[in-house]
């Protein structure tokens, strides 16, 4: 078998090929929000310019997520800023709080249920069940999306932010037996997919955090990556408790792996960002502290 040789930047953008407005909020997400949420149009241009994204679809991009109320943009002078919207920066932290933990989050055996309401439009059930999918949720009926967990707050919060709250009720319950459990696992979410998405996330990745000595640049593409990818897996895992999951289940080892590699590319990676965010005095703005504590 032939050696592929050493990994590189390019040849893992190639196999993510990842689309501008997605890949953006990645970096926001990722790197800019934790550096107070706002950078200048040029920088952002300069920072996605490595990650296979040219002047104008970042324009487009950012032209499309503020119409959508990601971010919103802001005159300097002769400068153009973007910042994350309130609305965003909910949706922000709801997702960092999932895919920078430590470890699983616990479950206490209830569930989030939100139910769409008779009178609801079909363009709200519809908007409806595609948010939630995308926050974890599985399709317990037409009408029905459910998710482990007992805390309602940020599923509120996101109904609200789309303008989706009048449309349905959230609450959260417990159930009975055991039997119930495993039939909304089995109906709700597609596990095999979820865990066959991780192992292409393992097999793409596996030795990302090499490009740690290539360089500054190459470690923020590596890192802006394969957060990328585990983001878009993660949000839709409703991240079961472990005597829920199948055996050959890997999303745990692609979380650790992420981690591992997240650690070992940061250092590397924050001299690029450094130097292509400068906000006041040409200088990039600090992270804040949650940065360095992510995964721990």
């Amino acid at each position: 078998m032939t050696d592929p040789g050493p990994i590189t930047a390019q040849a893992l953008l190639a196999k993510v090929n990842p689309r501008a407005g997605p890949m953006i909020i990645t970096v926001f997400g990722d790197t800019i929000a934790p550096r107070g949420g706002s950078i200048w149009l040029g920088s952002l241009i300069e920072l996605m310019q490595p990650l296979g994204l040219s002047e104008r679809l970042v324009r487009t991009g950012v032209y499309r997520l503020a119409r959508e109320k990601w971010l919103k943009a802001r005159q300097d002078g002769r400068r153009s800023f973007y910042t994350i919207t309130p609305e965003g920066l909910d949706s922000f932290t709801d997702a960092d709080a999932r895919i920078y933990a430590a470890h699983a989050i616990p479950w206490d055996g209830k569930w989030v249920i939100v139910q769409t309401l008779p009178d609801a439009t079909p363009q709200a059930r519809k908007k409806i069940r595609d948010l939630l999918t995308w926050h974890g949720f599985g399709q317990l009926s037409p009408t029905t999306m459910i998710k482990p967990g007992s805390q309602t707050d940020n599923v509120n919060q996101v109904l609200a932010g789309a303008g989706l709250k009048p449309s349905c009720i959230v609450f959260s319950s417990d159930l009975e037996n055991q039997s119930d459990t495993r039939a909304i696992v089995t109906n709700g979410w597609d596990l095999k997919e979820l865990s066959n998405a991780y192992q292409r996330l393992l097999n793409c990745f596996g030795d990302a955090a090499e490009l740690a000595s290539v360089g500054p640049q190459e470690a923020f593409v590596a890192r802006s990556l394969i957060i990328h990818q585990y983001r878009r897996i993660l949000l839709k895992d409703p991240q079961l408790p472990d005597e829920l999951l199948p055996p050959d289940w890997n999303g745990e080892k692609a979380r650790k792996l992420v981690a591992k590699t997240y650690h070992l590319l940061s250092p590397v990676a924050d001299n690029f960002i450094t130097e292509k965010m400068p906000y006041a005095d040409n200088r990039c703005p600090p992270p804040a502290k949650s940065y360095r504590t992510r995964f721990m």
